[in-house]
């Protein structure tokens, strides 16, 4: 994997730190419109499928699955990782939707979906701000988003489809169509460019403009989605406090489990907080474009996936500050080589 040049300490940029707001604004903006028209704009959703698959492609483009064996020069802090991504959190997540949301079936499936998917990048700022294992958060990478794409659609038929009836030509449909297209895209582009422009800018200039491409997709999508589907109720929306109580409820009980799990497991400081990271933030992008796709026609599902970015930003801001005021308390410092007095 290319080396990720990540000076101490990072900050967000201006964008991240408005990303909720500007969400919310495109969320609201759609709906505006869906009001004016009277019943929504069926005809953009061609523009919802093409944006999505920009996005997706732009972040697969920076995702080196070939090296998936560096995370493994820490065997036993990349097992925690994975099983608490790819085997705890999906039960989890069906556990609380099933304790809180059985009777909004809508909601419970959108926050499971948005639960299911770890992040394959953000991530690595907030591990970085709170002074985690930066390097092994890069490694952890390529195994998120190959794990993920493969155990998708078994998540999604097996939790989902318990929830909401789902056909699995959909499925496969719309996981071969945001998933593994945009990744042997992104795979042809990243090699492509690398040889025309080489690695400087590719992983400069280049990465920072899909950055801002991602972001203002993405509020095209949203603003095409709330325009296009079935107009939201009042009621609708009086649901918003009860994803989010869901949403934080998650992130709290996957912080104090990754400190339980570091310390249980004898984690250092900066293995604890990667493991923290890695499983609390979550992959919005992806899963937004399966249940476009899956779930047509069900906008409270979109809803309750896109809340999640908008409630995750400061909580994990919170956590990054919670962690360095832990460090001392939890994990005595290493004491000094001792010097030899002449």
């Amino acid at each position: 994997m290319t080396e990720m040049t990540m000076t101490r300490k990072s900050s967000l940029s201006v964008k991240d730190k408005e990303k909720p707001f500007i969400l919310i604004g495109a969320i609201i903006f759609g709906i505006i419109i869906n009001r004016l028209v009277d019943g929504g704009l069926p005809d953009l959703l061609w523009l919802v499928n093409a944006g999505l698959f920009v996005v997706i492609t732009a972040i697969m483009l920076f995702v080196e699955v070939k090296e998936v064996g560096r995370a493994f020069t820490k065997v036993k802090p990349t097992t925690l990782a994975l099983v608490t991504n790819f085997v705890f959190i999906p039960a989890f997540a069906w556990f609380l939707g099933w304790l809180f949301l059985r009777n909004y079936p809508d909601l419970w499936a959108g926050v499971v979906l948005y639960q299911l998917t770890p992040c394959i990048g953000w991530y690595l700022i907030f591990i970085d701000l709170a002074e985690g294992d930066v390097p092994w958060g890069v490694a952890l990478m390529p195994w998120n988003i190959v794990l993920q794409v493969v155990l998708l659609p078994l998540y999604v038929y097996l939790l989902i489809g318990q929830v909401i009836p789902i056909d699995v030509g959909t499925l496969l449909y719309s996981v071969g169509s945001f998933l593994l297209l945009p990744l042997l895209v992104g795979w042809i582009g990243r090699e492509v460019l690398r040889r025309w422009r080489g690695d400087e800018f590719f992983n400069g200039p280049f990465k920072q403009k899909m950055g801002d491409v991602k972001l203002w997709a993405l509020v095209v999508i949203i603003i095409a989605i709330f325009a296009s589907q079935e107009a939201l109720s009042l009621h609708d929306f009086g649901q918003v406090a009860l994803i989010i109580f869901v949403t934080s409820l998650f992130f709290t009980a996957m912080f104090l489990i990754g400190l339980v799990v570091g310390k249980g497991f004898r984690l250092g400081y900066e293995d604890t907080t990667t493991l923290i990271f890695t499983s609390t933030a979550r992959n919005s992008e992806l899963v937004i474009g399966v249940a476009v796709t899956a779930f047509p026609g069900r906008p409270l599902v979109y809803l309750a996936i896109l809340i999640g970015p908008i409630v995750e930003l400061p909580v994990l801001l919170l956590l990054s500050r919670i962690m360095l005021a832990l460090r001392g308390r939890l994990w005595r410092s290493r004491p000094l080589p001792a010097t030899i007095e002449s």
